[in-house]
């Protein structure tokens, strides 16, 4: 296990506030570019006229990561022919990428109380104008199961819960405790690497969470046995999510290695297949949660969002009738899937159109496509969002720079990703302030 990168602190610096800048005004400028999106069913997809969503090289200036598919590009192209009316975008891909990644990448800091104050990177970047709160690489569309529900090969657990594992970014993990012993604040229920702190919930933490973490059983004596089952949002999650309050947060505990202070920054094991662990069990409640973070603040969150599925292909090489029925299965499966992992409090509403209306449990509205398509009203205030709000534009580039954990060494990073062989690793962004994390296959 590796982290993504570490963190820059006096280095960034020492490179001087001229890279900084460029790399924050690339994050800036708009797409510009002549790709226009057209929607096939409820998926939308989108030729890369210019080589600037599928770079050669693989490299995404505009994102922390270097990866095979820009994101940001491919959010401004989308938003030049959609409304700005989806909280979540997830994107796929048919290129065939030397390194796929999944990642998710919280657009808007919009929470207080989860331990997720500020973000580096921004919904503007992306074109919209103010709505949308997250966006999802999966990458290549064939490194993942064919059937949603099917198991990676490289990590244990579904297709499914990948994708909801990587949407669980916008609100987790970042929290950390209080336990009022006079030691202060403490990231242990969180995993831990040699360069800090990562925002998977540590193996140790019984978190029975998507997010990662133990799924622990207390045999009593100091010994405990992980078991890696089918996994959802768990209360606590749910709780971060804004979907139940703090009294409905049953008994919280995590097991304390020979006094480290950090959580174990592990993996789920293979699904099914038992491990035992030994140490003390510490006890915790929501107090101490609230203690170390605050009291969340909106204490809710809504319970529905709209996502749209977004497919990026090179010229000449569109999506085959398989590849959009794979999309297509994932897209329909989860909503099923979201609505169960939060224990039908929340919805998600999947359609291009945005006509669904979640469930009867957490109900949502229509989109305003969904009485008006986008070729019956024009939509270019989405695109025009990104490029007129220059006051949104400036304080993003001033957060940039202000976040220099955030702002990766682009030449550096290019030359060791060229060098590198596909790998399999995780890795998340070392501070509270991070994009979540990436799976490479």
């Amino acid at each position: 296990m590796k982290t993504s990168h570490e963190p820059m602190g006096a280095a960034w610096l020492q490179r001087g506030i001229g890279a900084a800048l460029a790399a924050a005004m690339s994050c800036l400028l708009a797409y510009g570019g002549g790709a226009v999106a057209e929607d096939i069913g409820q998926i939308s997809v989108i030729e890369d006229t210019d080589g600037r969503m599928l770079p050669a090289l693989g490299f995404c200036s505009m994102m922390i990561y270097p990866n095979g598919l820009c994101i940001p590009f491919a959010g401004q192209a989308f938003y030049a022919t959609h409304p700005d009316s989806y909280d979540i975008l997830v994107f796929f891909t048919n290129k065939n990428l030397r390194a796929t990644e999944k990642a998710g990448y919280p657009l808007q800091a919009d929470v207080r109380g989860i331990g997720q104050d500020s973000v580096p990177w921004s919904y503007t970047h992306f074109g919209s104008g103010g709505r949308l709160l997250h966006a999802l690489d999966l990458g290549s569309v064939q490194s993942m199961p064919d059937d949603p529900e099917g198991i990676f090969s490289a990590i244990p657990i579904s297709g499914l819960e990948v994708i909801g594992h990587e949407i669980g970014h916008h609100w987790m993990a970042y929290a950390s405790i209080d336990l009022g012993d006079g030691r202060g604040v403490l990231d242990i229920i969180r995993g831990h690497t040699d360069a800090g702190t990562i925002t998977h919930w540590s193996c140790w933490f019984n978190s029975d969470s998507v997010m990662y973490g133990g799924m622990l059983t207390d045999n009593g004596g100091g010994s405990f046995t992980d078991v890696n089952g089918l996994r959802k949002y768990s209360l606590f999650d749910q709780y971060l999510m804004g979907l139940r309050g703090a009294d409905e947060v049953g008994p919280l505990w995590y097991v304390a290695d020979d006094g480290n202070l950090y959580g174990c920054a592990d993996w789920p094991q293979a699904r099914g297949v038992a491990h035992d662990i030994n140490g003390v069990r510490v006890d915790f409640t929501m107090d101490d949660v609230i203690r170390a973070l605050g009291e969340r603040d909106p204490p809710t969150s809504p319970c529905h969002y709209k996502a749209a599925f977004i497919f990026v292909h090179s010229p000449g090489q569109p999506p085959s009738a398989a590849d959009l029925d794979k999309v297509e299965r994932y897209r329909t499966a989860l909503e099923t899937w979201y609505a169960s992992a939060t224990d039908g409090r929340g919805s998600l509403d999947t359609r291009l159109d945005g006509c669904g209306t979640g469930t009867p449990q957490c109900a949502g509205a229509p989109s305003i496509q969904c009485e008006n398509p986008p070729d019956e009203v024009g939509y270019e205030e989405g695109e025009d969002a990104a490029v007129d709000d220059q006051d949104a534009a400036v304080d993003d580039m001033d957060a940039v720079i202000d976040e220099p954990d955030a702002v990766m060494d682009v030449q550096d990073t290019t030359a060791d990703t060229a060098a590198e062989d596909v790998e399999t690793d995780i890795g998340d962004d070392s501070g509270k302030g991070g994009c979540g994390c990436r799976i490479t296959f």
